[in-house]
Formats: C-alpha cells, sequence, structure tokens
C-alpha cells in the first residue's frame, strides 16, 4: 500500500509475521529523521546511511519483542543513537591506532553545512564559528528542527528529550545566531 494508515506498532507486528510490504512502509516512513540523527551524531552521510540500515535490521530482528504500548520511533532512535556510538567508538580505536603506529592521519568529518532564511546573506565563517560555540544539543535541536524541517516532536524523540527542551535550544540557538549577526539589533527577539 503506498498510503498505508496503519500505525507503526501495526506494521511492525504485520513485518514480524513475514508482511514485507509492511517493513517497506515503517522504513520508508522513519528513514529520513533516523538518517538525519545519524548524520549529525557521524558527521558524515555515507556512514549514516549505513548506521541507519544496520538499525533498520536490528528493528526487523527484533520485531517480536517490540512493546506495541510505546511509541515506535523512540526505539528506533535508540538503535540507531546506540549503533553510532558503537561506530564512533571503532573509529576512534581505529584513529588511535593509525596515530600511534605512525601510518598517517585520519580526517575529521566537516560539521554540517548551516543553510537557513535566518542567516540568508550571512558571513557563513562567522555563522559557522556561532554555531561550533553553542552547546552540541542546542546545535543538534536548531540544525534539526531549522535546517531539516523536522517537528519538535520527532526531535524530542530522535535525543530521548522532553519536546520542550528541544523548543527551548532552538530558541536559544536563534537568539545567540541573531545576537552574533545583527549586533545592532534592539535584542526585541
Amino acid at each position: 500500500m503506498a498510503n498505508d494508515e496503519r500505525g507503526d506498532a501495526e506494521l511492525l507486528a504485520a513485518a514480524a509475521r513475514g508482511d514485507a510490504d509492511a517493513f517497506g512502509v515503517l522504513v520508508r516512513r522513519h528513514i529520513r529523521a533516523a538518517t538525519l540523527l545519524a548524520a549529525q551524531l557521524l558527521g558524515d552521510r555515507d556512514d549514516a546511511e549505513d548506521v541507519v540500515q544496520d538499525a533498520f535490521t536490528v528493528v526487523y530482528d527484533g520485531a517480536n519483542r517490540f512493546d506495541a504500548g510505546r511509541p515506535f520511533p523512540p526505539w528506533l532512535f535508540g538503535i540507531v543513537r546506540r549503533l553510532a556510538e558503537n561506530r564512533r567508538a571503532r573509529a576512534a580505536r581505529r584513529a588511535w591506532l593509525i596515530r600511534r603506529w605512525g601510518k598517517g592521519t585520519v580526517a575529521v568529518p566537516e560539521p554540517v553545512q548551516i543553510e537557513s532564511a535566518l542567516l540568508a546573506g550571512a558571513d557563513m565563517e562567522l555563522v559557522r564559528s556561532t554555531m561550533m560555540s553553542l552547546s552540541p544539543m542546542q546545535r543538534a535541536c536548531f540544525e534539526l528542527v531549522t535546517v531539516r524541517d523536522l517537528s519538535p516532536a520527532d526531535v524530542a524523540a530522535m535525543h530521548g528529550i522532553a519536546e520542550a527542551t528541544v523548543r527551548q535550544h532552538v530558541f536559544r540557538a536563534r537568539q545567540t545566531l541573531r545576537r552574533v549577526l545583527n549586533p545592532e539589533g534592539d535584542g526585541n527577539d
């Protein structure tokens, strides 16, 4: 079904019974948010796609164990976070070994490019440095809500925090960016 109206738990239960189409609907419904989260955690789109693929494999394999009384997105995003942390830890160990044994250097991934109507015409180097001065959670929430156009509820589920906390992080990040980009402003945001 192209426009399947079943809930996530119902789709996962159907997938556990062997309904590949139901699992496909579930994947299409959540792949964008899962990939954005993984990319944010890893800083690399290719690694993020690998992690998301692995996450959906874990979901499929664990479909019978999913508690249908709980929402699906936090479960999926928890799996994505855990797999991303494992990948980062492996990369850090690999980088340490390379540094230790003198085989070269390891490239550090570039931070995600920030493009938004709020920043149109701004000095992008100033924007980047300001973004890097934000706390990691402020930066993550701001990017996902304002740049990637995810809802605060989705971002809250992705990071395991309250929706109000996401809104507060976005608000504070916007204030900081406005203050830096428009220092002569009246301060009445």
